[in-house]
């Protein structure tokens, strides 16, 4: 099938924990159900990514196709202006499916991509953490009452089956914004039937009943779900296999619904194509999620990575400051979890608050946190000191219970004498006995403060 995946998300930009400050707790169970989300997605490597946005800039009849290339804005008028997001477009993809829109008796209009409005900025900031990279198609609806929503999804449909390509189609959208006294189109009671009765067909993989709802009672409830919902379910054929709704929240008035609306096959390998689609951002977002969840005291729920990077190996994580100073470092040489996600957690949280050497991070720290992600290698034992390189192996030094461990590639670290000594040094190794030396690879990635990858490498065998 062409659409291999339809989703649904919101774009509140308060789900951003960075925009949110000390309300992220209020939302937290939505930021979590956005990453997974995004990460279901990722994994299914789509040749392009269909964004319907509420949000953009919309025209009474028309509808806006952005064949711009790159996409970009940020998060500046929420007060995160180093939160942004750059894409490219899907020039090609636009210019495929305007006409067979216009075939659908649909008319369209040039839509600009280069200041994102939150619609697709809040999506595509999770999908880009998650390691999305791939072109991006940016679409609007008309105003609303025209009831076209249904011909652009099947428009979308044919565009993926004739280019041969796997396009997944994002509705972006937040329900009611009447929920309580003082949320942002004011309160009315009725505003909640509207979320239960939408949640409901969702739940139960009801798509055409969730995009038929009586026009009377959207209204009431505010909500601007419903047609971005719609263009998804079209694209599908109201198809709801695989369905999975994620979360809901409504915590400052305004409706959050995380949904998986349709998925043709789970991803078994679709993110691990290559190396450099390797599930890096999304190990990267586990280490930095749990560490948030640590140090306010909030409890995380693991996700699962995607196979087969959930098998169970060593793992270090690694705290730096935005200067590149040592902010903290823990890991298990060999695997203590049942998953890949339960290690890198548990590292995570520990290299912030229990490196005995570093007082705990605080709650302003995360967002200038670097953080560094590190898989080992089974330990092979050495018998021999000249099959060591303190630059492509690390090494595990011991006697009896005591040991001490080193990365590869520690700075100024230049021979094995001296990566020697400084692990026994680690370990408080007596100099007078025999150490028992193994050495082991290290795959590693590292993210800066605003959570994308900035390198991958690979120390040890190829």
């Amino acid at each position: 099938m062409p659409i291999p995946c339809a989703v649904l998300m919101c774009h509140a930009p308060i789900v951003v924990p960075e925009v949110a400050g000390n309300r992220a707790r209020q939302c937290s169970e939505t930021t979590r159900a956005m990453a997974d989300l995004a990460a279901r997605v990722v994994a299914h490597a789509p040749d392009v990514l269909v964004v319907v946005s509420p949000r953009a800039a919309r025209h009474t009849t028309r509808w806006g196709i952005c064949s711009q290339t790159p996409l970009q804005g940020n998060f500046g008028r929420f007060g995160a202006a180093q939160l942004g997001v750059t894409l490219p477009g899907a020039p090609d993809a636009a210019a495929r499916l305007a006409p067979l829109a216009r075939e659908l008796r649909l008319t369209t209009r040039e839509l600009v991509g280069d200041e994102l409005d939150d619609g697709s900025l809040v999506p595509l900031y999770f999908l880009s953490k998650a390691g999305f990279r791939g072109p991006t198609l940016l679409l609007a609806p008309p105003e609303s009452g025209n009831r076209t929503e249904e011909r652009m999804g099947t428009a979308i449909a044919r565009a993926a089956d004739e280019a041969g390509e796997r396009w997944v189609v994002l509705a972006s959208g937040d329900m009611s914004h009447r929920l309580i006294p003082g949320a942002p189109n004011g309160f009315h009671p009725l505003a909640k039937e509207f979320d239960r009765t939408f949640k409901a067909r969702i739940d139960a993989g009801d798509l055409r009943g969730a995009c038929a709802i009586d026009r009377d009672l959207r209204t009431l409830a505010a909500e601007d779900v419903v047609e971005a919902c719609t263009v998804a379910a079209a694209a599908v054929g109201y198809r709801s296999q695989g369905h999975h709704t994620y979360s809901y929240e409504g915590p400052f008035g305004v409706g959050y619904l995380e949904a998986l609306l349709f998925e043709e096959a789970a991803p078994e390998h679709g993110a691990l194509a290559g190396p450099g689609q390797r599930p890096w951002a999304m190990m990267l977002q586990v280490a930095r999620d749990a560490i948030a969840a640590k140090i306010v005291h909030d409890a995380y729920r693991v996700p699962v990575l995607p196979k087969p990077w959930n098998t169970v190996q060593g793992v270090f994580v690694t705290l730096r400051s935005r200067d590149g100073a040592l902010r903290g470092s823990v890991g298990h040489v060999e695997p203590r979890f049942a998953t890949l996600a339960e290690e890198i957690a548990a590292c995570a949280a520990a290299a912030a608050t229990q490196d005995t050497r570093f007082p705990r991070v605080a709650p302003n720290e995360l967002s200038s946190l670097r953080i560094e992600v590190s898989l080992l290698s089974k330990l092979e034992p050495v018998t021999d000191i000249t099959t060591l390189d303190p630059q492509r192996y690390g090494i595990v030094v011991s006697s009896g219970r005591a040991r001490g461990v080193l990365l590869p590639g520690v700075e100024g670290v230049d021979t094995v004498e001296e990566q020697l000594r400084l692990a026994a040094a680690k370990g408080q190794l007596p100099t007078s006995r025999t150490w028992v030396i193994h050495r082991f690879d290290v795959e590693k990635s590292e993210s800066g403060p605003d959570g994308p990858i900035l390198t991958t490498l690979r120390q040890g065998h190829a």
